[in-house]
């Protein structure tokens, strides 16, 4: 049932509008600020907050994800998008704003983002079906940069940012009769391999947390980081998105390399540009300087994240840590940019600089004596 095209293109399209708080992260701040007045610590905690929704929702799924009636789970995602994002534009008051975003989160995109990966995760092309889920993310989030901010401007209202992806989850719902009514993948765990299990996907997705912690808080303040640089918003927008574009490399690249060269290498080289470009986001930069620094670290930013969550996945013999990966990136994603936000200033934006590197550095650190352990324990299960 989930192998049908029709379900695994449905399942593609609540995805991305479970990815709609990851896609406007670096927009929603900019926005605010310059529509409803709000200060850069009131903009930069609305879109974190919705971030947390999702990661908390993904959390509860798991115990829900297999008692539930999809469709009506996913009818009622999709509809909480479409009425909160209505109901936004109508506010301005910032602490109703982030509540009601972080609603939307939860309810609506979390809920959706569940639904749309454990659906995949039920095909047995999973590969090449996540593929479809991460190239169709990507494609989209560089469509809402290079569109969002100048709707917001041209109608001079948050609505430019809301409105238009109501509109998509609207858009959505004719696909939602093509959602199985639920899964009955069940599995089978003992005691024993549950313990033997949990320790490493644990470290892992400690990893993913601390290096999107990293992420979120670059990522979240990127936009402003351009602004601050000499470029207006909508030509920062631009930067962005030709660099997410350019950046589908990455992901490419981790496909066609594989483990061909273990995971250790690329992740540990990808970690360390990732810290040099951070560390190069800030002064004056022209709009080639600024998309070319952009576009380098998101390369690399694609390049790790297939490894790591490899790295969880491969360790995880009693299937339940790898259902916590989603959390992990949310987590972190919203962690960072709520850090950040209590950091910079309207003058100086390098404190979120600074989580980035310590981001990367970290998450490295751990990650190194992770992989070789995991690689001493495969070679001594080899052995004869």
């Amino acid at each position: 049932m989930a192998d049908k095209p029709s379900t695994i293109v449905a399942a593609v399209l609540i995805s991305i509008v479970g990815g709609f708080p990851l896609f406007t992260l670096p927009i929603v701040g900019p926005v605010l600020q310059e529509q409803l007045g709000f200060t850069i610590q009131q903009a930069g905690q609305v879109a974190p907050i919705e971030v947390f929704g999702v990661g908390l929702a993904s959390v509860m799924a798991m115990f829900w994800i297999r008692r539930i009636n999809w469709r009506i789970a996913a009818l009622i995602a999709v509809a909480a998008v479409v009425i909160g994002n209505i109901l936004t534009i109508y506010l301005s008051d910032p602490t109703a704003i982030t509540v009601t975003r972080f609603f939307v989160g939860f309810v609506g995109e979390g809920t959706a983002f569940a639904l749309g990966l454990t659906i995949i995760s039920d095909t047995k092309e999973t590969d090449r079906n996540f593929a479809y889920v991460i190239a169709a993310q990507v494609a989209f989030g560089v469509i809402t940069l290079l569109t969002l901010f100048r709707l917001s401007a041209m109608f001079d209202s948050i609505g430019g940012i809301y409105i238009p992806l109501a509109a998509v989850a609207a858009l959505s719902l004719i696909m939602l009769r093509f959602i199985p009514d639920g899964g009955a993948k069940e599995v089978q765990e003992t005691q024993a391999v549950q313990a033997a299990s949990m320790a490493s996907p644990l470290v892992g997705l400690l990893v993913m947390l601390i290096w999107c912690t990293g992420l979120g808080a670059v990522w979240a303040f990127m936009a402003l980081m351009g602004v601050a640089a000499g470029l207006d918003s909508t030509s920062a927008g631009d930067a962005l998105a030709v660099s997410s574009t350019i950046a589908i490399a990455g992901a490419l690249a981790a496909s066609a390399m594989g483990d061909k060269f273990g995971r250790l290498a690329p992740v540990s080289i990808a970690l360390i540009v990732q810290a040099v470009m951070i560390s190069m986001l800030t002064g004056e930069m022209s709009f080639l300087r600024f998309a070319a620094t952009a576009a380098i670290f998101q390369i690399f930013w694609n390049l790790t994240g297939p490894y790591i969550m490899a790295t969880i996945a491969s360790s995880d013999a009693s299937g339940r840590a790898a259902v916590l990966i989603p959390a992990a990136q949310t987590g972190g994603f919203f962690l960072g940019p709520y850090i950040a936000a209590q950091l910079v200033t309207e003058q100086n934006l390098f404190p979120a600089n600074v989580l980035g590197i310590a981001g990367c550095l970290i998450s490295l650190v751990i990650f190194v004596p992770l992989v070789l352990r995991i690689n001493k324990t495969t070679a001594a299960q080899a052995a004869p």
